[in-house]
């Protein structure tokens, strides 16, 4: 089992590939997950700001602050093979 912690403010900027995400490295799952709660997150929040993400064998955890004025953390869920959103809890 692979678990690894990234804490970074960029994400990746480019469309996301759903191709072959199991021969990806880990660092592009990690990116384009962040993308992919990124962009649910934006349709109903502004802004949103990434705080963390933990990646486990399929399963991506995000961490984002979607708070306006003091913060309110949320996490999501997804699924690195097929790029869906899983579970979304604030």
């Amino acid at each position: 089992m692979q678990i690894i912690l990234v804490h970074v403010q960029e994400y990746f900027q480019g469309d996301i590939d759903r191709g072959d995400f199991l021969t990806m490295s880990v660092n592009i799952k990690i990116r384009n997950a962040i993308q992919v709660a990124r962009k649910f997150l934006e349709q109903y929040n502004s802004p949103v700001v990434f705080k963390s993400a933990r990646l486990n064998d399929e399963l991506c955890e995000i961490v984002m602050d979607i708070g306006l004025t003091h913060e309110k953390i949320v996490q999501v869920k997804i699924n690195t093979v097929t790029g869906t959103i899983i579970e979304y809890t604030q």
